[in-house]
């Protein structure tokens, strides 16, 4: 069977059933395989839960563990998104059952799902994101679906944001209870949304309780589930037994995406709303009871006199789901079939038997009739992927989920639910920028490393009048890493851990985490771990964390000698780590300047950034030229990953720098690369009596600097400026790429520089990985990132 056109996925899967076959050789049930998988993907309500996880451990690594309810403390669960969309399609179809169309509960759910994707996507572009806030827009967005003109929803937008809103499935103006869409109603005039606190009515019917299903996704944690439940249940609900029914069904779905039984889920859901224990201790027990095969009918389900309040839906759908826990259509039936909320009761039982067993218990054949499966499908997808350990962060998604449409905020809720929030908000372009450095920062070094040491009259005969201006293919890929993108790689991770310890423990500088960073690189050096650790040895005996794992990283690649010399003599025991003030060498060479990129991270203040790029260039260069340059390099990138123009970015770089003791070198090198910017393109030849050859860290910074200020920051165009000239040409590409990527973001780096990028997808994943972890909600990496 050929492989050729297949995804990563699918040559994973392959590759694992050849080696349960033990051949290699073409197998005819492949194809077979193949088109069952595509089948999943296609329509997912027909994949089992089984295959979800199967496809979570065919992924080449192992995503960490996002800060909400689709993780455990052991990481990110695989089967969750599976038993999230079962909770979904299981609630959608429980109500179309009862009601014999898509009732207004379910794409009520459905918007409000929409808005806590908002929420998410807001709290990690912007550090901050409320949950219960945005619920409320969507419940607006779903109050228009009901007919009500958009400027009457209460909102000062001129038209309704998002994908939703447009489904034409959603909308309709039937209803069956209108205390939500009187509730909605009273808010858009002007009243105060509800909240638990503040009551906004006195009605306990059930129509909110299937709200609290949502609030699973927001936190792993059942107290912050609980109280954010109830919360979305009383933004139109004001009697307990309208919305504590909606924290006892968040909880239990909680533990029931943890893989969990329906009986302990439920009783850790129950745990939590004394008061009420009673009927639903009681309807958890009669559900357990049943005969095996025996569903209860209408008479057992009236003699427990069900009503129309959120309490009696939930203890009718409690007893049914546990009665009926292997029989979805059962169960369905059963609850639609009362004299009490049948509606709310089937949509609850759907829930909870959706999340318990995933979709493929429902039936094909009510999924085939429910008109709305495929967009429940999508939905769920896109929650599944906000929720998870790898969000999408690009443009397109900001637009299907804008996360600024105004709303009138709810009455305050005694829940924070920013917990977990770090106090380093990023804008969303600042992530694509920062990846922009560091990915500008190994495609400028591998363009201009074969050239390094080659004079521009060599460079000009080998490669033609303009000198270099394309990857020399010298193998496959042809962008080669060279040392100095390998020991950005190492500082950034040094950087992420050193961010988890901040979390942890309070950690206030990164310097020692990236010292055990670039003891590691010197492992993959072809130096034992031993050898190479020093003092980290005692609490390390293997070296850690994720990326001393990828073996690619193990290739020397012509370091300099300052660095090998100096990691040498710390692993040795024979110095200590470097500081400004007590050096460990006198060296200003440039490889110390790259490396102080990811202190771009550190901290939202400048100057701060400075101090810490010059601390991690001083651990091996102890020149004040090197390591005032570092800080140079990371202050502007710091600068322009908020959107300042680089022009502006070094002005204030200078300012920065003049209080500095020794200083002139640097800030000579930074206005005359300005200055020649400002007159235009100069041949290479007077680049270099200029400013220099790249050898130190200022000439490099500079000559970097010149190149992208006089191509205006054009990409293609500075590149071959930065690297044709007698010198250090890698450095200066790196300097010049990171600059100019830190400036437009990766998005505009061209594909041709990234496509032959070697370890392109390590660079990527590293800098995704640093962006989330000092993003507003960084996950939890267990061991991919220890906090050592």
């Amino acid at each position: 069977m050929d492989d050729l056109g297949l995804d990563d996925a699918e040559r994973a899967l392959l590759a694992a059933w050849r080696e349960t076959r033990a051949t290699s050789r073409r197998d005819p049930v492949e194809q077979q395989l193949l088109d069952t998988w595509r089948q999943w993907r296609r329509h997912p309500a027909t994949r089992p839960l089984w295959a979800t996880a199967l496809q979570h451990r065919l992924r080449a690594e192992v995503p960490p563990a996002p800060a909400t309810g689709l993780a455990d403390r052991h990481g990110a669960l695989p089967e969750a998104p599976g038993r999230l969309l079962g909770m979904l399609l299981g609630g959608a179809v429980g109500e179309f059952i009862a009601v014999g169309q898509v009732g207004q509960r379910t794409t009520a759910v459905l918007f409000a799902l929409e808005g806590l994707i908002r929420a998410h996507t807001r709290a990690r572009s912007a550090g901050e994101g409320d949950p219960i806030g945005s619920t409320l827009g969507g419940l607006r967005r779903w109050l228009h679906t009901r007919g009500i003109p958009w400027r009457d929803c209460g909102t000062d937008t001129a038209r309704p944001s998002g994908w939703l809103v447009g489904e034409p499935a959603l909308h309709s103006t039937n209803s069956d209870d209108a205390t939500m869409l009187t509730a909605l109603a009273r808010v858009a005039a002007g009243h105060p949304a509800g909240s638990r606190q503040q009551p906004i009515n006195g009605s306990d019917t059930a129509t909110a309780v299937p709200l609290g299903a949502l609030a699973a996704l927001w936190s792993g944690d059942p107290g912050t589930v609980f109280a954010l439940g109830g919360d979305l249940a009383a933004l139109t609900h004001g009697h307990p037994n309208g919305h504590s029914p909606a924290s006892v069904l968040g909880v239990a779905v909680l533990w029931l995406l943890r893989g969990n039984s329906l009986q302990t889920s439920l009783g850790q859901g129950l745990s939590g709303w004394q008061s009420a224990r009673t009927p639903l201790t009681r309807a958890l027990r009669l559900g357990r009871s049943s005969p095996a095969g025996l569903r209860p009918g209408r008479a057992h389900l009236d003699a427990m006199r069900p009503g129309r309040s959120g309490l009696d839906a939930l203890a009718v759908a409690v007893r049914v789901a546990t009665a009926c826990e292997d029989d979805f259509a059962g169960a369905i039936r059963s609850a639609s079939e009362h004299s009490g909320d049948a509606a709310t009761s089937a949509m609850l039982c759907g829930q909870l038997l959706g999340a318990l067993h995933g979709p493929t218990a429902i039936p094909a054949e009510w999924l085939a009739d429910l008109p709305i499966t495929a967009l429940v499908e999508r939905l769920a997808a896109d929650a599944a992927t906000e929720f998870g350990p790898y969000p999408d962060e690009s443009d397109q998604w900001e637009r299907r989920y804008p996360p600024t449409e105004s709303a009138e905020p709810p009455a305050p809720s005694t829940t924070d639910y920013r917990t977990g929030l770090t106090a380093v908000p990023r804008l969303a372009a600042s992530r694509d920028r920062f990846l922009g450095a560091v990915l500008g920062c190994a495609v400028g070094e591998a363009l201009g490393m074969p050239i390094a040491a080659d004079g521009w009259d060599e460079i000009r005969s080998r490669h033609g009048a303009d000198g270099l201006t394309d990857y020399i293919p010298a193998g496959h890929p042809s962008g080669r890493l060279g040392s100095d993108t390998q020991l950005l790689l190492f500082s950034l991770e040094g950087t992420i851990r050193a961010n988890v310890s901040r979390r942890t423990t309070g950690t206030e500088d990164p310097t020692r985490h990236i010292q055990h960073a670039y003891q590691r690189w010197l492992h993959t050096q072809h130096l034992s771990w031993p050898r190479a650790a020093g003092e980290f040895l005692r609490g390390t005996p293997v070296p850690d964390g994720w990326l001393v794992g990828q073996r690619a990283l193990f290739q020397t690649r012509n370091p300099g000698r300052t660095m090998m010399r100096t990691l040498i003599a710390f692993a040795k025991g024979q110095q200590p780590m470097g500081t400004p003030e007590n050096p460990v060498s006198d060296s200003q060479g440039s490889s110390a300047i790259m490396r102080a990129v990811p202190a771009a991270l550190w901290s939202n203040d400048p100057a701060e950034v400075f101090h810490v790029g010059t601390n991690t260039a001083a651990l091996t260069h102890g020149h004040p030229t090197a390591w005032l340059s570092a800080g140079t390099l990371a202050f502007l990138v710091s600068r322009l990953m908020n959107g300042e123009p680089l022009a502006a970015a070094v002005d204030a770089a200078l300012e920065q720098l003049a209080p500095h003791t020794g200083h002139e070198e640097v800030s000579r090198r930074i206005t005359t690369a300005v200055r020649l910017a400002r007159s235009g393109r100069i041949p290479p030849g007077d680049l270099e009596r200029s400013i220099g050859t790249g050898a130190t860290a200022a000439e490099a910074l500079g000559i970097g600097l010149y190149a992208a200020l006089v191509c205006d920051g054009d990409f293609d165009a500075a590149l071959p400026v930065a690297v044709n000239h007698s010198g250090n040409s890698a450095t200066t590409g790196a300097v010049c790429g990171s600059l100019i990527g830190a400036a437009s973001g990766a998005e505009r780096i061209p594909e041709r520089w990234t496509s032959e990028l070697e370890l392109y997808d390590v660079i990527e994943r590293l800098a995704h990985d640093a962006v989330l972890e000092f993003g507003p909600r960084p996950p939890t990496w267990t061991d991919r990132y220890p906090p050592t």
